[in-house]
């Protein structure tokens, strides 16, 4: 009997992975990774090479096939893609910059200068948002005005319209990969008149844009990788709302939100409604956009620091970042709520604090009091979504490294207060994928159906209340420091 299999090329910010998923239960059964660097062009600009982006997929896609016996059967190809990210190409499609990330700084000149045409209020009615640096849109004037290739731009891509680029398909945007640009007129689907017209863009120089769940085309070659027959392509979307899929959060009036936890954590979840969260719930510290299905939002809160945080800690402090060095720390702690040690986990703009050292704080309480900053956030995620979904929230699923310890799900439960399920496939965005490209090409009628059969959970982890009451005040001081630093 054929295995039925969707290979995903999944994104993040730090490496390029390819799972062959089984549609029959969603496990992956063959994977490939390369890490890529993101480069410091200087002034703390941060860029990966575009040549990486390419050819990391194709070599993951050649390990992954190669795997391939005779009675695995390639249905389609997915992609889940991180976001917020832009390369400007020439009218050849040849790319004229590596990729410039979300967390470059320039483009701070250039938000000003939007948010001075565009009130911040007509903003929000029209995007969700309003303007900041990172943002995509501040990304295009900027490169239009410095970039010494600025007069042969012909198209500002995604990272997905670029790979897309290479496969020789049509270079398009999915739904959630064209709000990501932060220049989508949330009601109407179609790319901001008003936003063209400050940056002086044509539509077509940003792309059409097509469902996340479409076919756009077949290849027989993923680059120099011999695939042996005709594949479907999956156009994919943002990682986050893929990996929603990937934990069947799918529908708002369910009890359950999604944590998306690696370098960003992530909470969230989709509502099958256009939600506008900025007009609807300003105080919530939310944002929604443009969800993978028409008529469909995303609803997230996000704490981007996260991996940064610990990474700075183990990398900086510890000196070792080996997985070794991670187990020995996890080994050693003891989450009771005790110690006065607190960290404000504010490293963007050089705002970090470590408060409470005394002549006897080691390592590991610098450790524990770091996880214990990036989980204070995670409850904060969560509650921000209590405030404003729909169906309540009784359970957390959880996907992404962190996932793979039971001392922080166990945590994580404790203080926040609700059920943590841990994903059977914690690599969700991969997961989501796969779900796109089965029902794409008919295996399953629909999302729902095809997340039932593939989606699962591993374990749950309770809230204990002795030890929720031990961090109760701990937490409470936390939001406090947190809420004058903001």
């Amino acid at each position: 009997m054929n295995r039925k299999l969707v290979c995903v090329v999944d994104y993040g910010t730090s490496n390029t992975r390819v799972n062959a998923v089984d549609i029959a239960d969603g496990s992956i059964v063959y994977s490939s990774s390369r890490k890529y660097l993101v480069e410091d062009k200087g002034k703390g600009y941060a860029q990966i090479s575009v040549d990486h982006i390419w050819s990391f997929s194709e070599a993951c896609m050649g390990d992954v096939i190669g795997q391939f016996t005779p009675q695995d059967e390639l249905l389609s190809i997915a992609y889940s893609f991180f976001g917020d990210n832009l390369i400007p190409v020439d009218q050849h499609g040849t790319a004229l910059d590596d990729c410039i990330l979300f967390s470059d700084p320039r483009g701070t000149e250039e938000a000003a200068y939007i948010n001075s045409k565009i009130d911040p209020n007509t903003q929000i009615q029209l995007i969700g948002d309003s303007y900041l640096p990172y943002k995509f849109g501040a990304k295009v004037l900027w490169v239009k005005r410095n970039g010494a290739y600025a007069k042969d731009i012909a198209y500002f891509d995604s990272q997905q319209q670029y790979v897309f680029r290479k496969l020789g398909l049509p270079p398009v945007n999915d739904y959630t990969m064209a709000a990501r640009k932060q220049l989508l007129d949330m009601d109407s689907g179609r790319w901001a008149k008003a936003f063209l017209d400050v940056l002086d863009i044509s539509p077509d120089a940003l792309g059409d844009i097509v469902g996340t769940g479409d076919i756009v085309g077949h290849i027989r070659n993923y680059g120099s990788v011999d695939l042996k027959k005709s594949v479907p392509v999956i156009a994919g979307g943002h990682d986050s709302e893929i990996a929603m899929i990937g934990m069947g959060i799918i529908d708002e009036a369910l009890d359950v939100v999604a944590n998306i936890a690696g370098t960003f954590d992530h909470v969230g979840y989709l509502s099958n409604r256009k939600v506008n969260l900025r007009l609807e719930a300003p105080n919530a510290g939310m944002v929604s956009y443009n969800g993978p299905f028409p008529n469909t939002s995303v609803c997230m809160g996000a704490f981007p620091t996260a991996g940064a945080t610990l990474e700075w800690f183990m990398r900086e402090i510890n000196a070792d970042t080996s997985p070794q060095a991670y187990a020995q720390y996890w080994q050693n702690t003891v989450f009771d709520g005790t110690g006065s040690l607190m960290v404000l986990p504010t490293l963007d703009g050089n705002r970090g604090v470590l408060d409470g050292i005394g002549v006897t704080t080691g390592k590991a309480d610098i450790f524990r009091a770091v996880i214990e900053a990036i989980t204070f956030e995670n409850r904060r995620l969560v509650e921000q979504c209590r405030a404003v979904k729909a169906g309540g929230i009784g359970r957390v699923r959880i996907g992404g490294g962190p996932a793979k310890s039971d001392q922080w799900l166990q945590l994580r439960s404790d203080i926040s207060g609700v059920a943590v399920e841990r994903m059977s496939n914690i690599e969700a965005a991969s997961l989501g994928g796969a779900i796109l490209g089965a029902v794409a090409v008919g295996v399953y009628p629909d999302i729902k159906t095809a997340a039932a059969q593939m989606v699962h959970t591993a374990r749950v982890f309770s809230p204990r209340t002795e030890v929720r009451d031990k961090y109760e005040e701990k937490y409470q001081n936390y939001c406090r420091r947190m809420d004058a630093m903001r």
